[in-house]
């Protein structure tokens, strides 16, 4: 009988159950027999990204750095195209996700920047080279970056590009992210605002159409 076991870099299953701590891992062996191109930066930004909200930091940060030092070092074009190719747009995006997760103003800040940056290259890439998953991820970042800096008017901008887009374009993870979002716009640091209750049922309002069975499209690879 053929192995049925994921390959060496299926986190995927994995990171979407909430075990960071195992999703890290087929990208920290797969980044000890990496070549050339891209793929380190994959790895690597998938290893960050795991351990970042498996609630460790500084193992997230190590490997948010030797993502940036694997993109210095690709030299011409990425030889590994398709499924392999990981542009810095996407880079970008994992960083956001990582740096707020990691949490403190500083990291904040920076994810807030990095995940601006993603949209802006996606935004200037061709359409084959946008991802739709991308640029939600990355506004839900800006948006959940506003919302601990005590901004509601950011979030309330950053969330805007989502909540008016089709909910038939919405993967599992995304409702997930608007939900949790929801939820801390309920907290009592807002003191029952109108302007965060308004966004809470907006929220609320966008998953229940989402998670209609269906609105929702397949989680695809990232």
């Amino acid at each position: 009988m053929a192995d049925q076991s994921p390959g060496p870099f299926d986190h995927r299953p994995a990171y979407w159950t909430g075990q960071y701590e195992r999703a890290a891992q087929p990208a920290q062996v797969g980044r000890q027999h990496r070549e050339g191109g891209s793929i380190g930066v994959r790895l690597a930004s998938l290893e960050a990204r795991a351990l970042a909200i498996g609630g460790d930091s500084a193992g997230a940060l190590a490997a948010l750095s030797d993502a940036e030092r694997s993109r210095e070092a690709i030299s011409g074009r990425d030889e590994a195209l398709g499924v392999f190719d990981f542009p810095a747009a996407k880079q970008f995006a994992y960083a956001g996700t990582t740096l707020l997760a990691v949490g403190g103003q500083e990291h904040v800040h920076r994810a807030i920047v990095s995940a601006e940056t993603a949209i802006r290259l996606y935004r200037n890439a061709d359409g084959d080279d946008q991802s739709v998953g991308d640029l939600f991820a990355a506004h839900l970042d800006i948006a959940g970056g506003h919302l601990l800096l005590g901004d509601l008017d950011g979030t309330e901008k950053m969330l805007g590009f989502v909540l008016q887009s089709s909910p038939e374009r919405m993967s599992a993870s995304i409702v997930r992210r608007l939900t949790v979002l929801g939820r801390e716009l309920g907290g009592p640091q807002y003191g029952g605002a109108a302007q965060a209750g308004h966004l809470r049922d907006r929220l609320q309002h966008t998953v229940v159409r989402a998670s209609l069975p269906a609105a929702r499209p397949p989680e695809l690879p990232t």
